[in-house]
């Protein structure tokens, strides 16, 4: 998969591709989903992992849960998901282009991205409800995502789920 990966940003667009590309590297997550019924939220353990692709015009991350080390643990196909995102710098647009494939329940999630401020905000309509995923407090060594849903036009949000991310070390890497 030489052709697939690059090893940094391309020249032609550096600045926009290190909005995503800082968060090159492999993190541990946790994960936390909020029932819209009420019910207690749910925790879970993952991993995201980034990297620069497509001659440094592409970002890629695999976003996945539970771990690898934890599905190995339990010896057993636990209720899981393995996504691939894809998002690419469009010059006209300044904006990204973003796609989820979610493998496990075949979700497709097309959306566009923008920085505002210190955040990285990803923003699509679904149906009649508007959908934002923002990356927030993001430091070399962790950040933090959320997932929030408007069914007002965006007047009131509710959180879907969040995830706070740990940059992993390097000798931390399952075999």
């Amino acid at each position: 998969m030489k052709t697939l990966l690059a090893n940094g940003p391309s020249n032609l667009y550096a600045t926009e591709m290190e909005q995503f590309g800082r968060l090159a590297g492999h993190w541990a997550t946790r994960i936390t989903y909020y029932p819209t019924d009420g019910s207690p939220a749910r925790h879970v353990s993952g991993e995201w992992e980034f990297g620069y692709a497509l001659e440094g015009r592409a970002v890629l991350d695999v976003w996945r849960w539970p771990g690898r080390e934890e599905l190995l643990a339990s010896g057993r196909a636990p209720d899981q998901e393995c996504g691939l995102c894809v998002r690419i710098w469009d010059p006209r647009l300044q904006l990204w282009r973003f796609t989820f494939h979610g493998t496990a329940h075949g979700d497709l999630v097309h959306m566009y991205a923008r920085q505002i401020d210190d955040e990285i905000v990803m923003e699509r309509a679904a149906g009649g409800d508007l959908v934002r995923w923002t990356f927030t407090d993001i430091t070399a060594a962790a950040f933090h995502w959320r997932n929030e849903r408007s069914t007002d036009g965006g007047h009131t949000w509710r959180l879907d789920q969040e995830a706070d991310a740990r940059r992993r070390e390097a000798t931390q890497e399952p075999g």
